[in-house]
């Protein structure tokens, strides 16, 4: 695995706004997916290096290649209000606190 991107997140009142570093990705190759409370980022980032026609022409070859994943735990995000975007390079999520839910109490009537 490569190394991780870095990730800010800020509290903005009801929201909590995540901003990842992810310079050169294409749109279309990052993916944002929840499941189980689980937020998980990735992106991935295809090699010209790879293709056998271009491998002789590099001098140098530093930039990193590959898939880069990161995971957020969201138990508290009201995930489907979530909204995300990706511009300049920037990664921001968008991501709505649940409403603070009271505990419920009831009695229970006896038959």
């Amino acid at each position: 695995a490569l190394s991780e991107f870095k990730t800010d997140i800020q509290e903005d009142g009801d929201n909590f706004v995540l901003e990842a570093d992810l310079p050169g990705f294409k749109k279309e190759d990052i993916h944002v997916d929840v499941a189980d409370d689980r937020l998980t980022v990735t992106a991935e980032r295809h090699s010209n290096f790879e293709d056998k026609d271009k491998k002789n022409k590099y001098v140098r070859c530093e930039r990193s290649y590959g898939t880069y994943t990161r995971q957020f735990d969201v138990s508290n995000i009201n995930t489907d209000a979530m909204k995300a975007k990706y511009e300049n390079g920037v990664l921001t999520l968008n991501m709505p606190k649940k409403s603070a839910q009271l505990p419920t109490a009831k009695r229970v009537e006896i038959e």
